[in-house]
Order: C-alpha cells, then structure tokens, then sequence
C-alpha cells in the first residue's frame, strides 16, 4: 500500500507538469514566441532607471526577465507547466487525500483559459505575425482564412502579402471580403498590427529604409518603447542597407541582453566583414522619391528605377483592379500578350474594357460566364440579392461600391 502510494505521488505530478505543457505548446506557443519580440530586458543604466521609475518595478522586472527565454519555443509552455507542477505540490501538503482531483482541476483551468475566445485570438494573431516574419507563408494562410477574415478584416492585408510571396496573389485576391485598396496594404492602420504589417509589406518590397521607419513605430507601441525583436530586425534591416555604423549601435544594444548576446556579437563580426556604403547606394528605398508610405505609388517609383519583378507587377495590378481602374490596368500588359492565358481575375477585369481586340483574346469560357452574370445581374434588384459567381472580380466591380 506503501508503495502505491509513493508511486502514486510521484506520478500524479509527472502526468501533470506533461499534460499542462502539452496544453501551452499546442495552443500558445506563438504567443510565448511574440511576448519575447514585444518585450525588452537590457543590463544598462537607461533600463534601470526606467524600470525603477515605473510602476510595479519588481513585477516588471520578472515579467521582462522571463520574457526574454520565450524565444526558445519550449520554454514558455514549460515555465507554465512547472509553475502549475510546483503550485499542485504546495496545496498537496494540505490536500493530500484528493490529489487526482486536485491535479485534474488545475489542468481543466488552464485548458479552459487557453481555449477562451481571447486567447484563441490572441494566438491566431501570433501564429499569423510569426509566421510572416520567418517568411513561413503556408502558415500565415491557414490562418488567416477568408471565413477568419470575415470576422477580422485586418487580417486580409496578412494573407494576401503572404498570396503575393507565393506568387498567387490574382487566384486568390477576390476570395476574401476585400472592400478597397486599403485592404492591400493596411494604409492608415495605425494600431501594431499596422505598423507591424507595414514594416513586413516594406521588407518584402525591398524597400529597406521604409522597414526601419516601420520598425520603429512597432516599437513605439510596446511597453518599453523599442523590444529585443525590433532591435534584431533593425540589426538586419541596416545590413541589407549597408548602413555598418547603425547596425553596430543596434548590435551593442542587444549584446546587453543575456539571450541575444551571442547572436548580436556574430551580426557585429558579419557587419565588419562588410564594406560600409552610401546609403544613396544602397537601394531603391533610400532614394527620396520612393520613401512613401502609399504602397501604389512605392511600387510606380520602384518600377521607375527599373526594380521590378512579377510579384510587383501583379501587386499593382490587383491594386488597379481594387481601384476600379481598368484603362490603367489594361494598360499594364505589353502588346501581344496571351490573354487567355491569364489570371481568371485578370480576365473577368477584361471582360469590361471597351477594346474589341482585347474581347476577342479573352478565354471563351470566361466571356460565357460574363454573359451569363451580366444576365442575371441586370435581374437583381438590391445588393443584397446577388448569389451570382461570389469570389470574382464582377462580385467586387458591381456589389461593392
């Protein structure tokens, strides 16, 4: 009976710490991993004084001090699971009798505060930013879903850069609720998201001093005013700009921090192997006509310079399309281009140009689907009536205005 027992005791516990860190990893790692980039722990003296000056000093500083191992992805969930282990182990001494119960009770609540709606949000936001920033593209769409961006439209502009990087941004543009061009781009979203979208959307074009100013205005947000992650990313964005003075700056900042002084020393030696260069030298963002912060016209100023690629023009093409533009949008494919074999999106925004060459090299599938549109539409009577060929640019073109 002695021995049961003293398995039992040991055992309980075990199951626990495995069962609560199971819990975390699979629901809310991303958040553990976007809670290190948003936070700031740094050994200097404009820290210190900060911290001591603030509210909750102490807390603060044990909140900052743990936050800094998230970036390793199995730490957060099983700090958790040790917290939830230890705190089973201490009201054991008095709850001995029911310590399955016990132990059952203190798993069901933190299942249950990991699936509550706020921290299911929480964690689709991270996975998303996550998973946007490591370029894993895959993973940014599979959450950012057209049902999940019904229900939040700042996700649209997410999933349609990761369509974009993926080279599919036409086949997929109309299947989410896009309203406008802003959902493109996130313009005048100034929340984090949009800040931090916009620094994403900026790297993304190449435009690298459009990044760093991003990059600051997401650091802005956080509680310290700048974090460990904006600190790695503005190392990175001042190498590929060629900036050597600024990214050794950042690299001193981030060697104050204990998880990220190896990785800021081996981005200092990099940066010294490096030749320093003008920053009129370094791309197409550090000349002064391009720094903008309307998508629209980065890419026109880019295109200028010659800078251009297939991603870029489909971009401003489905923003001409958001924009209801089409003389510019047709405008946009070189003479002798096969029509039919377009992007379906492409080819229903062509079906409204008044240009009989243009009609005639449109795919017959895709002007039999017109017909047949425009003959129910001119049937309907309200907006609200519409069932016709949702997820098509005719849906977009007629319905939304």
């Amino acid at each position: 009976m002695s021995r049961k027992k003293t398995l039992k005791d040991r055992l309980v516990p075990v199951l626990l710490f495995a069962a609560v860190f199971a819990v975390e990893f699979f629901l809310r790692r991303y958040s553990f991993l976007q809670k290190e980039y948003f936070s700031l722990f740094l050994n200097t003296p404009d820290y210190w004084t900060e911290l001591w000056n603030g509210p909750q000093p102490l807390l603060t500083l044990a909140g900052d001090f743990i936050a800094q191992f998230y970036r390793i992805v199995w730490v957060g969930p099983a700090l958790v699971a040790l917290a939830a282990t230890l705190c089973f182990l201490l009201l054991r001494l008095f709850l001995r009798r029911i310590q399955i119960p016990l132990a059952v009770v203190i798993f069901a609540g933190l299942l249950v505060v990991a699936l509550l709606p706020a921290s299911r949000e929480a964690e689709r936001w991270a996975r998303v930013e996550y998973a946007t920033r490591t370029y894993q593209w895959h993973k940014v769409v599979a959450a950012a879903t057209p049902d999940a961006a019904e229900k939040d439209a700042v996700l649209i502009p997410y999933a349609l850069l990761a369509w974009s990087e993926m080279g599919k941004l036409p086949e997929n543009l109309f299947r989410y609720p896009v309203t406008g061009p802003q959902d493109l781009d996130l313009e005048g979203e100034i929340t984090r998201h949009g800040y931090y979208f916009a620094q994403m959307n900026a790297e993304c074009l190449g435009c690298t001093n459009e990044a760093i100013h991003h990059a600051f205005q997401t650091a802005c947000t956080t509680p310290h005013g700048m974090s460990l992650g904006s600190l790695r990313q503005l190392i990175k964005y001042n190498l590929a700009s060629g900036n050597r003075a600024m990214a050794f700056k950042y690299c001193d900042i981030l060697e104050r921090n204990p998880m990220n002084a190896a990785s800021a020393r081996a981005a200092r030696r990099y940066a010294a192997s490096q030749p320093e260069q003008s920053r009129l030298d370094a791309g197409p963002s550090d000349s002064a006509s391009v720094v903008t912060h309307n998508t629209f016209q980065t890419l026109r100023e880019m295109a200028k310079e010659g800078l251009f690629n297939d991603a870029a023009a489909d971009r401003v093409r489905c923003l001409l399309l958001l924009q209801r533009d089409l003389r510019n949008f047709s405008s946009t494919f070189p003479e002798g281009t096969d029509i039919s074999a377009l992007p379906l999106c492409y080819q229903q925004a062509l079906c409204l140009v008044n240009d009989p060459d243009i009609q005639r090299a449109i795919s017959p599938a895709v002007t039999e689907a017109f017909s047949q549109y425009m003959e129910a539409y001119n049937q309907i009577r309200t907006k609200e009536d519409d069932p016709i060929q949702p997820g098509t640019f005719w849906e977009y073109y007629f319905m939304y205005y």
